[in-house]
């Protein structure tokens, strides 16, 4: 299968991922990624930075894994980066109906979704 992400750990707690501009993003895409994250981060839970590429939108199928317990068992919590109205409606939609699994946020400025995420972990941390 075609490489369609870059997936890295930025630290101990969260893990990055950029998926390209302009594909179709299937369940067999969403199923990839997630093996890639379990052999990077050697079975353990991240924060997630999600940013997708311009005019990427994940199939239905791509979604209801990505938000089942099954497809977010490598997450803790996912911040979502879009940078479109049309992945914005798509999201939105993702997140208020069908309901993810864990803690789930939309932004459209990528240094707002690693603050909120950053803030999430040191909250879980803070005695």
């Amino acid at each position: 299968m075609e490489t369609i992400a870059e997936v890295s750990i930025i630290d101990d707690s969260m893990i990055e991922i950029h998926i390209d501009k302009d594909i179709d993003f299937e369940l067999e895409h969403a199923i990839q990624l997630n093996v890639k994250i379990h052999e990077i981060g050697e079975n353990r839970k991240f924060y997630q930075l999600t940013v997708y590429g311009c005019r990427t939108v994940p199939s239905r199928e791509a979604r209801t894994y990505s938000i089942s317990p099954e497809g977010s068992r490598f997450k803790m919590a996912e911040a979502i980066v879009v940078k479109s109205l049309s992945q914005k409606m798509v999201f939105n939609f993702m997140i208020n109906v069908e309901r993810p699994s864990i803690r789930t946020k939309l932004f459209t400025c990528e240094n707002e979704a690693k603050e909120w995420l950053e803030s999430l972990n040191s909250s879980s941390t803070a005695v």
